[in-house]
């Protein structure tokens, strides 16, 4: 028998036992095969090639990088595109590269196949930028059929994830033929771009294709459904509901099931949400996930975590969106012990890493009084550079009083190269305010846009106003406000007013008065503030008349409140609403 022969022999074999192995091992076996045949002659590329795609199938991609190196005369076009394949979403930079360097050089010069464009397409689509993807398409535009649908459909999501959706629609419109991915690629584009109409109007066509054409499936569904949500068309949704049931994916796919739910509770129909959670057979952690964000949101924030408690108890393990969100439920009804117990758990399933939940772990923490425990939160997580951290630990001293400790934190911040965001600077312009540190202030405030290049919110100007009108700068921050490029708000002037109010300023109290009033008719503490001016100036038949102007239109300053527990600890939220008559109503006036 020849050695060609022997060779063939010996491939088909391997191939056999590679098929009914564990890809690692299967690749080992292949991988020492290589090695004996490629010291006397290079092997066969078929060989190399299943060599590659048992490394990735294994998740071994730096042995695959590394065989296919080893034995880089041996590569064809299969074998480049199968390792272009296993590399696109996790190293698309490499993808690309290895195409561009299969296209320049060596025997591959020759013209790369639909297989290896559609596997680099899905890298250009993993991050790359644009210049990327229209080399990839000037390169399919010479060497791939028009008619290839997956090479056409691969460019209608790489320009859509590049946020192009004209080009992507012109590739779409192009396509002699289009399959379920094409109309897939396109809606999911649109959808994510909050291109609404133009993703249900792409659904609508989908579904008039006929069930029998183009069917409906997960993907078009949940991107269809991911548009009602993001433009609030429910009625639109309830449609897509119907069509989904249609076709059996209302309750069959977990991905259609939570899509359904984030497009009821977003929209409001919390009824309908709830059916839709009972009915379900199947929930996952997004499941879940879903609905108690949208308890927090309608400021249900007992029930959210009495739902993180079920999920819990049914086996479901959390993620750090669900830890993000139970720690936000338990900071707002100030259950220091369900906060402590999921921070215990956070430790345990190892999340603490996660930028969110060092946040989140802050502010529960502060928010429950425990202003050390949110110290050492920040400490642990203060080596990862991350600008919630920062920012939540500014908040929580500013919220508690130490303004001159926040502004030191800030200082800090940025010696460590940390970047200041807007939400950042609100807090720490508040803490200048309430500390009466002026010149700090105004100097942050700069810096806003002349450092870091942040154009400055409403917030920012309210928090200037409030500063300017606690350190008795009544005609400072007129003059501030007046600099204004853009209309101040009702937080603006109800600044103004404060400080007004502060200063003693009757004249120009009365002026922003009267212009709150056209502005929030409804809101009754600036009746109240320009009432306390006037009995202020001794001026008591104005404030009464400005008291009963409130009685007319039956508006009413709400008192505040503090809840107490009868043995000085709040009780989890598990045992709120059987041990409400142990709590007392305390009426600050």
């Amino acid at each position: 028998m020849s050695a060609s022969s022997v060779r063939e022999l010996t491939l088909s074999a391997l191939r056999r036992r590679a098929r009914h192995s564990n890809p690692a091992h299967a690749a080992q076996q292949l991988h020492a095969r290589l090695i004996v045949v490629s010291s006397s002659t290079n092997p066969h590329p078929a060989l190399l090639t299943r060599l590659v795609s048992l490394y990735a199938a294994a998740g071994r991609l730096a042995d695959a990088l590394a065989a296919f190196r080893a034995h880089l005369a041996s590569a064809d076009l299969r074998t480049y595109a199968v390792l272009v394949s296993a590399l696109a979403r996790p190293r698309p930079d490499l993808a690309f590269a290895l195409f561009s360097g299969a296209c320049r050089g060596g025997r591959l010069r020759l013209r790369p196949n639909p297989h290896l464009i559609s596997a680099v397409l899905a890298a250009c689509a993993a991050g790359l930028p644009t210049l990327c993807g229209l080399q990839v398409h000037a390169c399919a535009a010479k060497v791939v059929p028009p008619r290839d649908v997956f090479v056409c459909t691969g460019l209608v999501n790489v320009y859509a994830k590049a946020g192009d959706m004209a080009a992507s629609r012109m590739v779409f419109d192009e396509m002699p033929t289009r399959g379920g991915a094409s109309w897939n690629a396109l809606l999911v584009g649109y959808a994510r771009n909050r291109m609404c109409l133009e993703a249900l109007w792409v659904f609508k066509e989908l579904a008039g294709q006929g069930r029998e054409v183009v069917p409906l499936d997960q993907v078009s569904v949940s991107g269809a459904l991911s548009a009602c949500s993001s433009a609030g068309n429910v009625d639109f949704g309830r449609q897509v509901h119907a069509c989904a049931a249609k076709v059996g994916l209302e309750l069959g796919a977990v991905c259609v099931s939570n899509g359904l739910l984030d497009m009821y509770t977003r929209c409001g129909c919390s009824r309908e949400a709830l059916v839709l959670f009972d009915a379900m057979d199947c929930r996952d952690v997004v499941t879940w996930n879903v609905v108690i964000s949208a308890c927090i949101h309608e400021s249900r924030f007992e029930e959210a975590c009495m739902l993180f408690q079920s999920m819990v108890r049914d086996g479901v393990m959390p993620d750090d969106v669900s830890f993000a969100t139970a720690l936000q439920a338990s900071a707002c009804v100030l259950s220091r012990s369900l906060g402590a117990s999921i921070h215990a758990s956070v430790v345990k399933t190892g999340f603490l890493d996660r930028d969110g939940i060092a946040s989140s772990l802050i502010t529960m923490y502060s928010k429950c009084g425990s202003l050390d425990d949110a110290l050492r939160a920040f400490e642990v997580a203060e080596d990862r550079m991350c600008i919630m951290s920062w920012t939540a630990i500014i908040t929580a001293l500013q919220q508690n009083g130490h303004g001159v400790q926040a502004v030191e934190i800030f200082e800090k911040m940025l010696e460590n190269g940390i970047h200041p965001d807007h939400i950042t600077f609100v807090s720490v312009l508040s803490s200048c305010s309430h500390s009466g540190l002026v010149e700090q202030g105004r100097k942050y405030f700069n810096s806003m846009t002349q450092v870091h290049k942040i154009t400055p919110w409403t917030e920012h100007y309210a928090c200037m106003v409030d500063m300017f009108g606690r350190a008795g700068l009544i005609n400072e921050a007129k003059q501030f406000i007046d600099q204004m490029r853009v209309k101040p708000d009702a937080s603006v002037l109800g600044a103004l007013l404060s400080a007004c109010m502060n200063c003693g300023d009757l004249e120009m109290g009365e002026e922003v008065a009267k212009k709150l009033f056209f502005i929030e008719p409804g809101n009754p503490g600036n009746y109240v503030v320009l009432a306390n001016i006037y009995a202020s100036h001794g001026r008591l038949e104005e404030a009464k008349e400005v008291r009963s102007w409130m009685l007319f239109q039956e508006l009413r300053k709400e008192r505040g409140r503090s809840l107490v527990n009868s043995e000085n600890q709040t009780p989890t939220p598990s045992v709120l609403q059987q041990r409400r008559a142990l709590w007392w109503l305390k009426d600050d006036g």
